[in-house]
């Protein structure tokens, strides 16, 4: 977008600028949207999970030390943590709007 705008300011021109691709690129450079990175976080989450998971499996067969299996723990507390906490901001967005008056 700054390209385009550039360019109509270097050539002098008051012609109409494409505001598609304008629009365009400044969705490309805007990164994930909310709906991918909530999905990407849920996703981080359960791999932290199933990681923890795994690992106090291993710990029990004596292949892992305690060490490993408290940070693996920490992690997944961590992870359960801020998926509750998105829920909750997620209920009281609800919830404020449904108080909004129509």
């Amino acid at each position: 977008m700054i390209e385009t705008i550039a360019a109509v300011a270097a050539n002098g021109s008051t012609t109409s600028v494409n505001m598609t691709s304008a629009v365009m690129e400044t969705k490309e450079m805007a990164g994930p949207s909310f709906i991918e990175a909530l999905k990407g976080t849920a996703m981080d989450s359960i791999q932290t999970i199933q990681q923890s998971e795994k690992m106090s499996s291993a710990a029990m067969h004596g292949q892992a030390s305690l060490q490993e299996v408290v940070q693996a723990t920490v992690k997944a507390e961590v992870a359960v943590e801020t998926a509750i906490s998105i829920r909750n901001k997620m209920i009281e967005s609800y919830q404020e709007i449904m108080r909004m008056p129509i």
